[in-house]
């Protein structure tokens, strides 16, 4: 069985739609996706719709962008894309993004590069990234990434803060939509030595798992994980976080193995 269970679409910063994503899924034989954009569930419906017609198992999905004294982001799954709670949470993250957009915008202009502001997408999960592809095209930077190291980057002339729940948030707003918790990315956490503080923290309020599977970690850094996971009773779960022709990742490129233990959680 092939799983892939972090991928982004056109519904946040990805470059291909939920059904583009199910059918690239079904080409590269995976058999179960997850469909995670940022702080927004408006492109779950269409890949599910994708993947009954393709074969395709998807799984309801949300990255929720959090902050405490650093970045730390949390992959729900099967979740209740109805959920009040969910949703209230979604739509207070989406008009903070907007609000920060135009925070960015305005900062650009004081460099006199004007970019148009209608062509921010106020319907989905507006994020620097789309305002990168706004500078790239306008000839202000020569690439996403200069866009990020000259503008929008933490020591970047208009980077503007932003404005997130909590970790702690995140994780009552997937458990308060029926979801499963899981925290993304995490060798960020292990090379300032805070895993096991954050885990600690969130746990007792429903943190089910940790993304141990990820493009940029090494067997060592996996194995730990897997450790990590079993002395804290979560599950450990994977995937490429795909973006499309933003990300240079491979849809379904990592390679893992999902536990019974895992498969039960994530009703599998």
């Amino acid at each position: 069985m092939k799983l892939d269970l972090h991928l982004h679409s056109t519904a946040s910063d990805g470059s291909d739609t939920p059904s583009r994503i199910v059918e690239l899924a079904k080409e590269k034989g995976i058999d179960i996706i997850a469909l995670t954009d940022h702080d927004t569930v408006g492109g779950v419906t269409e890949a599910l719709e994708a993947g009954k017609k393709s074969g395709v198992k998807v799984l309801r999905g949300v990255e929720l962008s959090a902050f405490s004294s650093y970045e730390v982001h949390v992959l729900g799954y099967n979740i209740d894309v109805q959920s009040a709670a969910l949703n209230g949470k979604l739509e207070e993250l989406r008009e903070k993004r907007i609000a920060r957009a135009h925070k960015i915008l305005d900062k650009l202009e004081t460099f006199n590069i004007k970019l148009d502001r209608s062509a921010l997408k106020n319907d989905g999960s507006v994020g620097r990234p789309h305002i990168a592809q706004l500078l790239l095209k306008g000839g202000y930077v020569t690439s996403v990434q200069d866009a990020f190291e000259r503008y929008l980057g933490k020591s970047g002339a208009a980077y503007v803060p932003s404005n997130r729940l909590t970790p702690l948030e995140a994780v009552k707003t997937i458990k308060a939509a029926g979801g499963v918790a899981v925290l993304a990315h995490p060798l960020i956490f292990v090379n300032k030595s805070v895993l096991d503080d954050l885990i600690c923290g969130l746990k007792p309020f429903g943190l089910d798992g940790i993304e141990a599977n990820y493009p940029s970690h090494t067997p060592q850094i996996t194995a730990h994980l897997y450790e990590v996971a079993r002395k804290y009773r979560l599950i450990a779960t994977g995937g490429t976080d795909y973006h499309g022709k933003i990300r240079p990742v491979e849809m379904g490129s990592v390679e893992w193995r999902i536990d019974g233990y895992s498969k039960k959680i994530l009703q599998i």
